[in-house]
C-alpha cells in the first residue's frame, strides 16, 4: 500500500464520497452507483473546489474486458476559473495498479485513457486490467491555445496542480468501487505529457511507482524562448526554406550520414559521426544569393546554423536551466511537418497551424499569452529580457527541470526515458541535456538503478523514418514488480513501407551499428559507442 495512503486516505477519503455517514470502511460499489458521487476538496491534496462525478456507466465492447467509465469536473477555488475535467476509467476485472495519462500541446482535451500509450505495442492498459485515468488539465481549447493562461489558476493547474487533483480523485473513485487502492500506479506521457509525467514525479514522487516519458517538454518555458529565436531566424528576410530546399536537406544530410552506421537504410543512426562529416557550406549557392533548389543562399545558411546552435537565455529559469539545446537540423530531422510544408513564407498574426513554421505556432501562444500577457502582442518583434521577471515566474510554476528524484527514488520509482533522433519539435539533445543533469546528481551507478534513458535513430515526434513501437508500460511494470531491469529491448517500425522491421532501443550514448546479415532484423545489430 502506497505511504501516501494512510495520510491522505486513511481518514479524509472515507468522508469524501457522498452519503458517509461514518468512518469506517465503504463496500466496494457497482459502477452505476458512483454517478454524482462527490469528493470533497479536504480529500484533495492541492485547494480545490472539491470533485463532482457526471455519469459513470458500464462499457462492453464486443471481446474487449468491460470497464466503468466516470467522467466529472474538479471545481475550482477561484469563481469564474475553469474546471478541471477528467474520466477514470475502472475495469471490471482489476489487476490491482493505475496508470495516469498525460495530455498533448497546451492540453484543453479530455485525457480519456480508453487509447493505448502512444508509440506502444499490444492490449490497451485497460484491457490489461489497470485503472486509467486522465483530464483535460483544467481549461478546453486547441493544441496551441494559450488564452487560459491569463487566468491565474487555470495557469498553475496547466503548470502541474492538475496532475495532484486529478490522481486524488482518481484514488477516491478507485477506493469506492473496489474498497482499496492500487498497489501500483504509474505514469505514462509524452512531449506535455511527459514533461507532466516528470512533474508528477518531482513534486508528488510518493504518487507514483514509475514513469514512462517519451520526447517530453520537461523546460516548457525554455522550449517556447527557442522556439521563438527559432522563428526570427526562418523568417528572417531571404531564410524561408521551401519544400524543396527541406527535401535538398534531407538528401544531403542522408547522403552524408546514412552510411555511417553500416547500412544505407534511411536512418542517421551515428548522429555523432553525422555531425562530424556534414558541412552545410558545401551546399553554398555561388556568390550566396538564392540561385534555385540545387543550394542554400547565405540566409538560409545562417538560419539553419542558428538552429544548430543552443539558444542562450541570459538569465536562470527554474533549477538554474539558462538555455535551451540545439535542433537536429543537420541529422536527419523530420522536417516538412513543422515547416509547415512551405505553405507560408510570410508568418501570420498570430501564428496559425499547419500555415506558418511550426516551432513559430508552438511558441507563439506562450509569448504572447504567458510572458507579455497581451493577446496583441507581436512575438516575432516581442523583447524576451523586457518580460524576465515574468518568464522566470512561469518556469517556476510550469517547468520541470529539477534533477532532484531522490524522494522517487527512496521511494522505489523506477523511470523510462525515451527520445527520438528525428523530433523537431522537441529536440533530443534537450533531453540528452536533463539525462547528463541527472548523471551530475546521482552519479551513473546510482542512477542506473532507477532510469534509465533510451535514443532511438528516425523516430519523429511521432512517425519519421522509424516511426517505432515498443512496451514501455509492460517493461516499467516487470522492472518495478518483478524487478526486472530493461534488457535488449527492441522497437519496431510501423511505417507502411517498413513494416515489420526492428532495431534495438540502444542507451544513451550508444547508437545501433550495422554487423548484418539481415539490416531488417534488430539481431544484425549492436549497440555502440
Amino acid at each position: 500500500m502506497k505511504r501516501f495512503a494512510m495520510a491522505l486516505w486513511g481518514a479524509a477519503a472515507l468522508w469524501a464520497l457522498a452519503g458517509c455517514a461514518t468512518g469506517a470502511a465503504s463496500a466496494p460499489k457497482d459502477c452505476e452507483a458512483l454517478a454524482g458521487m462527490t469528493v470533497v476538496a479536504g480529500a484533495l491534496g492541492l485547494p480545490s473546489g472539491g470533485a463532482q462525478v457526471a455519469s459513470a456507466s458500464v462499457v462492453a465492447s464486443g471481446a474487449a474486458p468491460a470497464y466503468c467509465r466516470v467522467v466529472g469536473a474538479i471545481k475550482p477555488v477561484h469563481a469564474g476559473s475553469p474546471d478541471i475535467n477528467f474520466q477514470v476509467n475502472l475495469p471490471n476485472a482489476w489487476n490491482d495498479k493505475a496508470v495516469h495519462y498525460g495530455g498533448g500541446g497546451y492540453d484543453g482535451t479530455l485525457v480519456t485513457g480508453e487509447a493505448n500509450i502512444r508509440f506502444a505495442s499490444g492490449a490497451t492498459p485497460l484491457a490489461l486490467g489497470y485503472v486509467t485515468f486522465g483530464s483535460d488539465s483544467g481549461h478546453r481549447g486547441a493544441v496551441a491555445d494559450g488564452s487560459f493562461a491569463l487566468d491565474a489558476e487555470a495557469l498553475r493547474n496547466f503548470g502541474g496542480d492538475q496532475l495532484k487533483k486529478t490522481h486524488d480523485v482518481a484514488m477516491a473513485l478507485i477506493q469506492a468501487r473496489y474498497a482499496r487502492l492500487p498497489r501500483r500506479t504509474y505514469f505514462a506521457g509524452n512531449s506535455q505529457g511527459g514533461h507532466e509525467a516528470l512533474v508528477a514525479i518531482q513534486r508528488w514522487p510518493a504518487d507514483y511507482d514509475g514513469a514512462t516519458v517519451t520526447h517530453p517538454v520537461y523546460d516548457f518555458v525554455a522550449l517556447q524562448l527557442a522556439g521563438n529565436r527559432a522563428a526570427r531566424a526562418m523568417y528572417a528576410p531571404g531564410a524561408w526554406l521551401s519544400p524543396a530546399k527541406l527535401a535538398l536537406l534531407d538528401a544531403k544530410v542522408r547522403e552524408v550520414c546514412d552510411a555511417l552506421d553500416g547500412v544505407v537504410d534511411g536512418l542517421v543512426s551515428n548522429v555523432a559521426g553525422c555531425d562530424r562529416a556534414f558541412d552545410i557550406d558545401a551546399y553554398r549557392c555561388a556568390g550566396g544569393t538564392d540561385t534555385g533548389d540545387s543550394c542554400f543562399s547565405d540566409a538560409q545558411i545562417a538560419a539553419l546554423k542558428t538552429l544548430n546552435t543552443r539558444t542562450r537565455l541570459g538569465f536562470a529559469l527554474q533549477d538554474g536551466v539558462d538555455g535551451f539545446a540545439r535542433w537536429p537540423i543537420f541529422e536527419g530531422a523530420a522536417l516538412a511537418g513543422l515547416f509547415a510544408g512551405g505553405k507560408s513564407a510570410q508568418p501570420h498574426r498570430p501564428a496559425q497551424a499547419f500555415e506558418d513554421f511550426g516551432l513559430y505556432v508552438l511558441a507563439d501562444p506562450a509569448m504572447r499569452f504567458f510572458f507579455a500577457q497581451d493577446p496583441d502582442a507581436d512575438s516575432l518583434t516581442l523583447d524576451p529580457a523586457r518580460y524576465r521577471e515574468r518568464i522566470v515566474e512561469v518556469s517556476n510554476l510550469v517547468d520541470a527541470n529539477r534533477v532532484s528524484l531522490d524522494a522517487f527514488e527512496a521511494h522505489g520509482g523506477k523511470l523510462l526515458l525515451m527520445h527520438g533522433t528525428s523530433d523537431f519539435a522537441v529536440s533530443v539533445h534537450n533531453t540528452t541535456d536533463y539525462y547528463e543533469r541527472l548523471v551530475a546528481h546521482f552519479g551513473q551507478a546510482r542512477l542506473d538503478r532507477f532510469a534509465q534513458y533510451y535514443v532511438v535513430p528516425g523516430f519523429a515526434h511521432g512517425g519519421g523514418p522509424f516511426d517505432m513501437t515498443w512496451d514501455p508500460l509492460g517493461t516499467l511494470d516487470g522492472w518495478v514488480d518483478q524487478g526486472r531491469v530493461p534488457e535488449h529491448l527492441v522497437a519496431t517500425d510501423i511505417n507502411p513501407a517498413t513494416q515489420g522491421r526492428s532495431r534495438p532501443m540502444c542507451r544513451y550514448p550508444s547508437w545501433p551499428k550495422y554487423v548484418g546479415p539481415d539490416a531488417s532484423r534488430a539481431a544484425s545489430f549492436v549497440c555502440s559507442r
